[in-house]
């Protein structure tokens, strides 16, 4: 996302800026990442103030952040990381988070971040976004199926915990 903020009217409701990231925007961030937690699952979100300025910020950063705000307010906010797909040579971005608070919901703050990290992809040589959403979340699937059709022929697939744990360790014990 450029330096400079992108106003997007929405009619007569305020203007959405979405803008980058910026230290400040710690708290905010952490409180809505808890709250996209909850509403995925009920469970309880490690990502905090501190895992944002540290993770967030760090040299090289392992991930960015959009911040939407309506009337100066954070809004919502979307989190991403930069990504390469060999078959068709392009890089790309990974949207990891995207979450409007609830009473902004339906507003047009998850339109602005998704056109926004979609401009700057572009706007960086990058040719295609990519997201994943729980079968589950129906209001979800139904925003994003306004944007890009859900993909029937991919499976998403993910290793966490134990099973991650089992994968590495095969590092250390090779053809177990």
């Amino acid at each position: 996302m450029p330096d400079s903020k992108s106003d997007i009217s929405t009619g007569e409701k305020p203007p959405i800026t979405v803008r980058l990231a910026r230290r400040e925007d710690a708290d905010a961030i952490a409180r809505m990442a808890r709250a996209l937690s909850v509403s995925d699952g009920g469970r309880v979100s490690r990502f905090s103030a501190e895992v944002f300025l540290r993770d967030g910020f760090a040299n090289p950063p392992a991930f960015h952040t959009l911040v939407a705000e309506c009337d100066g307010i954070p809004a919502g906010y979307a989190v991403y990381y930069w990504g390469y797909d060999t078959d068709s040579a392009t890089r790309g971005i990974y949207l990891a988070d995207l979450y409007v608070d609830e009473k902004c919901r339906r507003g047009g703050v998850g339109t602005a971040l998704m056109t926004g990290i979609s401009g700057y992809t572009r706007d960086q040589g990058g040719r295609w976004l990519f997201w994943s959403v729980l079968k589950r979340n129906k209001a979800a699937r139904k925003f994003y199926r306004h944007l890009a059709p859900e993909l029937k022929d991919v499976a998403i697939c993910a290793a966490f915990g134990t099973s991650f744990d089992r994968i590495a360790d095969r590092a250390q014990n090779p053809g177990h």
